[in-house]
């Protein structure tokens, strides 16, 4: 056998080998993983905020007047109607008051009487020259000064009076009791810091959340023209996850971004007939967003990194690890939203990974089926 013809078959023989071994390896290092590609789909979203409650009217209760509390007449949680007494305050000082203001009222009409007949003297005098016109026009002025003098007395009576019914504290409407932090002999007046306590009408509740900028511009495109709010229906879910069995509705959209939040604050309106929801609560608001053309993930498709979720991005054989703002549609599928630039990061035809267990930013991946 002619060795000259042996050794370069040899040689090309080896490369081949070694080659292969080259390629093996390289695909030995790329990570297998299923991909799913993004499609644009129809359904009803339902987005959550956070919110506190509030009662549609919640009004603090102050004495007018200073003294000691003498009788409480309610209890905390109970329901009072417009007029009710809530609080009593020691009468004493204020009865008296009242009734030496009227005695003064009864002595400023007897002066004024007086002057009214030594006026009438006087004319009588002075038709028939006895006195001068001066001696005349000072019993006119005693009598506007006794008119005057019994302006003040009523006047001095009205508040007399007004004081002595202020020492009744009474509700200027219906609603719940709150807490009550003072008790009878405690001093009171009008410049206290705490009320004496808080009437709640929370016959309807208020639901006040925070709403993004970008997250109303997507769910009212209109939003510089007039907005029909009750047309707009939210659902209201309690802390325990249940739902309310009542439907609200938008009451209102702050016209300016809070410069704290970056959000528009919002508020929404529930009826409350039964008086489950509270004032001071906590809730979430519902608001659901029908008929729009949208891409879902699925959840397994998303990790969360200190509250931020990613999903990784197939793009030329390697991942691309990219963060991406999300609600939930169901218990498995999560719809994308538009993050702070007003923009989605991923379209209809881009392939994710299904998972993201041990995968990381620059992997180089064969998908498999």
């Amino acid at each position: 056998m002619n060795i000259k013809f042996i050794l370069p078959f040899c040689v090309a023989a080896a490369l081949m080998a070694t080659s292969c071994k080259k390629n093996a390896a390289t695909e030995s290092t790329k990570v297998q993983v299923q991909a799913i590609t993004l499609k644009d789909t129809t359904c009803t979203v339902e987005y959550s905020y956070p919110a506190t409650m509030k009662g549609i009217q919640d009004v603090a209760i102050y004495p007018q007047v200073s003294g000691r509390i003498t009788a409480i007449r309610v209890k905390e949680g109970q329901h009072v109607d417009k007029g009710d007494i809530l609080f009593e305050i020691d009468d004493i000082p204020y009865d008296a008051a009242y009734q030496s203001a009227l005695a003064q009222v009864e002595v400023s009409k007897a002066q004024l009487e007086t002057a009214k007949l030594t006026l009438q003297s006087k004319q009588n005098l002075f038709d028939r020259d006895i006195i001068s016109e001066y001696q005349l026009n000072l019993a006119k002025n005693d009598v506007v000064t006794a008119e005057a003098v019994l302006g003040q007395s009523k006047a001095a009576l009205q508040k007399a009076a007004n004081d002595l019914s202020f020492t009744k504290v009474r509700t200027m409407g219906a609603g719940y009791i709150g807490s009550l932090p003072y008790k009878v002999g405690s001093l009171v007046g009008s410049n206290i810091t705490e009320p004496l306590t808080v009437v709640s009408d929370n016959s309807q509740i208020y639901a006040d959340f925070s709403m993004t900028e970008n997250n109303y511009l997507e769910l009212y495109p209109g939003a510089g023209k007039d907005v029909d709010y009750t047309q707009i229906h939210l659902s209201l879910q309690t802390n325990l996850g249940q739902r309310y069995p009542l439907k609200g509705h938008l009451h209102s959209i702050s016209g300016l971004i809070s410069n704290e939040t970056g959000a528009l604050p919002c508020r929404a309106i529930f009826p409350n007939p039964d008086r489950i929801l509270l004032s001071g609560g906590s809730c979430k608001v519902i608001l659901t967003s029908s008929g729009n053309s949208v891409i879902t993930v699925p959840r397994s498709a998303m990790k969360e990194i200190q509250d931020k979720l990613f999903i990784f991005v197939i793009r030329n054989g390697k991942l691309e690890q990219t963060a991406v703002n999300a609600v939930r549609l169901n218990a498995k599928q999560w719809v994308l939203t538009a993050g702070e630039d007003g923009n989605i990061p991923v379209k209809a035809g881009d392939q994710i990974t299904a998972t993201t267990n041990r995968l990381k930013d620059g992997d180089e991946v064969t998908i498999i089926k």
